[in-house]
């Protein structure tokens, strides 16, 4: 019978410290406050009633594994949340590297992207200009051919009549020098327009055409070197205005993502507020003082925090209270 008095009483001990932990919220998890707020107060002094009996021996060891037991399961704790703690660092560390490789290869993938937009507008550049010249190239031959053409015909009507020219200044100098002027007009026409052609023909030989066509290649080459020298000025033109429309465009892409990042940091501290400011509700709402209940007024988040702790530092008051009792 007394070892199941002692039993009873130590159950009974083990229960008033657990109700003691459990409203000071240091051991034992949270549970409904609401509910204990009507049974904490009968239940220690039930408690207490039935702990008056117990001896102050028994209550020292009662205190001392307790407390060992406690001391054991904070140290336990400790060691994990360090434990946590050092993991945390390290996944860290991680992600920090990990983004920075990212973003290298992220910049160094922009980069060659970069180049390969220039090497290729650059190329189209200059296969255009590589067609224009192929073109006015050949069109350049063909009006060589053209004029190469024309030359060998005048040559030839050249030769053809020249045998004849030279036919009719041998049948004239066999004639008498009187005998012409007696002839009929016809013949006088017909002898004034040879000698015109003569002078004519006389005249386009002595023009030297080999120089006016060194001239006119002469400008042609010197036009197309200024159409070169153009094109390029305007190639140039045009390649420094891709690349300023491509320094725009990162610009823009920057400012964006930018603006993305302070957009979602914004968006997180709200959600940041809004989420302590429905604990310090929570907190308000569960963890304040029997007469704090009655009131209506509007509390800032500051006063809301003043009436979490001073219903903290009532439950350890009411600890201590406890303890000293006990002792």
């Amino acid at each position: 019978m007394e070892i199941e008095n002692v039993d009873e009483k130590e159950e009974s001990r083990a229960f008033f410290y657990r109700k003691l932990l459990e409203n000071a919220k240091v051991y034992i998890k949270e549970i409904d406050r609401r509910d204990s707020r009507s049974k904490s107060i009968s239940d220690l002094s039930i408690s207490y009633d039935e702990c008056r009996s117990l001896t102050p021996s028994t209550i020292s060891i009662h205190n001392e594994d307790m407390n060992q037991e406690f001391l054991s399961a904070r140290q336990h704790c400790h060691q994990r949340l360090m434990s946590c703690s050092r993991k945390k660092l390290s996944l860290l560390s991680i992600y920090d590297k990990h983004d920075k490789q990212y973003s290298k290869f992220q910049k160094f993938l922009d980069d060659l992207d970069s180049k390969r937009r220039t090497s290729i507008r650059r190329y189209q550049i200059e296969l255009k200009d590589y067609l224009l010249k192929r073109l006015e190239a050949d069109q350049l031959k063909q009006e060589v051919n053209i004029l190469n053409k024309k030359v060998r015909e005048f040559d030839e009507e050249r030769q053809h009549y020249l045998h004849i020219v030279n036919l009719i200044e041998k049948t004239i100098r066999l004639f008498p020098s009187g005998l012409l002027q007696k002839e009929s007009s016809g013949v006088k026409s017909l002898i004034s327009r040879y000698e015109t052609l003569n002078e004519s023909r006389k005249k386009f030989e002595k023009r030297d055409y080999q120089k006016e066509k060194i001239k006119c290649q002469k400008e042609f080459s010197q036009f197309l070197i200024d159409h070169n020298i153009r094109t390029a000025k305007l190639s140039t033109h045009v390649a420094q205005l891709y690349d300023k429309l491509e320094d725009l465009e990162k610009e823009s892409i920057n400012l964006e993502q930018k603006l993305i990042n302070q957009m979602d940091l914004q968006r997180s501290r709200t959600t940041i507020i809004s989420q302590v400011e429905a604990c310090i509700n929570y907190l308000f709402e569960h963890y304040r003082l029997s007469h704090q209940t009655k009131l209506t007024e509007d509390y800032t988040f500051s006063q809301k925090l003043k009436t979490v702790q001073d219903f903290i530092l009532y439950r350890m008051d009411l600890v201590q209270r406890g303890k000293q009792i006990l002792n």
